[in-house]
């Protein structure tokens, strides 16, 4: 019999994987190749017995059709079932433990099941990719990030933004005269709209430094861009960098006077920056006293 062997460790979580039958070893998995599985004996337990999957994977839901686009997933247990996927051969069945824990090393839950990987259709490399496809599969990741969002289910809102981007990047240089103008324009507005969101992402958690350079990066392409300026105000008021913050909601108002969110932010800012002109103006006093 095979042994168990480990695919993926780290102190949160390890997944393992016996094999119990052998496949194709000339056909395995990689990002964007398209799988059809099996999944039989599912079971979810921890040292209280058994327990729930989480609710957000579609790889363990009842309604899960077989198929798995390697790199297309969101939840986390879905995507560790992805990496095992990619340590799979075609027409292989294998037995896995998905084993997760807490800070403390303490068991959280544990899952083992069995998976046959029936089909594997091989795709291109992404460096292969036509800027064509490169634009879809990026535009189709930021409509997923922006769904999440929608959730409340930010790093993995945050992660699909981050993967369009790169897809984006890889399109350039943008030649106006391979692409015609009219598509120059989208990859550039989907390149603006990708920095705000990740911006966005990035101030729920407080990383004001980090939000700042999107913002700074949506800007340059775009300098009147409501949703940067107004990100990048708040950035600034995170770093206490108040005259700035001000400058920029102060633009923001004067491009649409009706925003209410612009319109509130310029009110909890106002006393700050009078604040600071006041005591900037006594410091001039002593110094000519």
């Amino acid at each position: 019999m095979n042994k168990e062997t480990i695919v993926s460790s780290r102190p949160d979580r390890e997944l393992w994987k016996k094999i119990i039958t052998p496949g194709d070893y000339t056909i395995v998995p990689y990002e964007d190749s398209r799988c059809k599985i099996n999944i039989t004996g599912v079971k979810c337990t921890n040292d209280n017995g058994s327990c729930e999957i989480e609710t957000e994977s579609r790889i363990f839901s009842a309604s899960f059709d077989g198929n798995v686009l390697i790199g297309d997933c969101d939840s986390f247990i879905d995507k560790d079932l992805e990496l095992v996927l990619q340590q799979m051969c075609c027409g292989e069945v294998a037995g896995i433990r998905m084993v997760y824990k807490d800070h403390a090393g303490v068991l959280v839950k544990e899952i083992s099941c069995t998976i046959e990987l029936l089909e594997v259709t091989e795709e291109q490399l992404i460096s292969d990719w036509s800027s064509e496809r490169l634009f879809e599969a990026a535009t189709h990741h930021k409509e997923c990030g922006v769904q999440l969002v929608r959730e409340k289910r930010i790093t993995d809102a945050f992660r699909r933004f981050n993967k369009s981007l790169k897809m984006v990047v890889a399109i350039e240089p943008i030649d106006p005269k391979i692409f015609g103008d009219e598509r120059v324009k989208e990859i550039i507005d989907l390149k603006v709209k990708l920095y705000n969101n990740l911006a966005h992402c990035q101030l729920q958690y407080n990383e004001y430094d980090a939000a700042l350079e999107l913002c700074n990066r949506a800007l340059k392409h775009d300098p009147d861009n409501l949703k940067a300026l107004y990100r990048r105000c708040v950035a600034y008021s995170g770093l206490n960098m108040y005259e700035e913050a001000w400058t920029d909601i102060q633009r923001v108002l004067q491009i649409d006077p009706n925003d209410k969110a612009a319109q509130q932010k310029a009110i909890s800012i106002r006393p700050k920056v009078e604040h600071i002109n006041k005591e900037y103006t006594n410091l001039i006093k002593k110094m000519f006293t």
